[in-house]
Parts: C-alpha cells; structure tokens; sequence
C-alpha cells in the first residue's frame, strides 16, 4: 500500500505573486489549517466514512499507516507543497519534523454525535 504523494496540479508564478492548484478532484466538507510544532503528532486514529487529504503548505513530516483491514503498512516523509489521501480504515500518524503549517480537507464535517474517530496506534 505505498501512498502516492500528490502534487499541485497547476502553478503560476508572475508579477502578481504565486497561484497553487492544490487538489482538483473530491467533494470537500470540510476545510481545516493547522500550525504545529516540531515532533507534535496528529492522527494515531482511523475514520470508518471519511477521506481526508492532507496537504503540506510549509515544512516537513513523517507519516505512518496501517490498514486495519489488511494489516498493510506505509512509511514516508511529506515536504513542503506535497500532499496525501487518508482513506476509511487507514489508521495514520503524522509527526511534525519542524515547525509546519498544513491544510486538511474532509469529505465529512466533524460531528461531536458521531466522531468518525476510531483510536488505533500505528
């Protein structure tokens, strides 16, 4: 199960500054930014319904899966302008390598009644 990172599809760069197409396919309910420190970690958990695109605006980070299904694993470093699909039953941990800023898109919102969140240690 190696993950293929997936990079901007467009790019323009010009006097007016720099324009990034990030990801130009999936249904998106939910848009998250974060700003994480060096060696914090996100995920250790997997979602039964939702598809979560993880996209390294600025940094570095190692991330870590496992299909709980098939027990298949994956290792890889994530840099600055690439990113990743999380898919259901694909438990992940991502851990910060420097000071980082990401965006994470969700095909669900996060609902406080039914958290899609399921704990599994990678």
């Amino acid at each position: 199960m190696a993950h293929e990172i997936v990079l901007p599809g467009f790019e323009r760069n010009d006097d007016r500054g720099l324009f990034r197409e990030i990801i130009n396919s999936g249904e998106w309910r939910a848009i998250n930014w974060a700003k994480m420190r060096p060696g914090a970690t996100l995920g250790n958990h997997y979602h039964k319904k939702t598809v979560m695109f993880f996209y390294l605006v600025n940094g570095s980070a190692n991330v870590r899966t496992v299909n709980v299904n098939t027990g298949l694993r994956d290792e890889f470093e994530l840099r600055k302008g690439q990113g990743v699909f999380f898919h259901p039953f694909e438990s992940h941990i991502i851990t910060f390598v420097v000071e980082s800023e990401v965006l994470m898109l969700k095909s669900l919102r996060f609902d406080p009644a039914d958290p899609d969140i399921v704990h599994y240690p990678v």
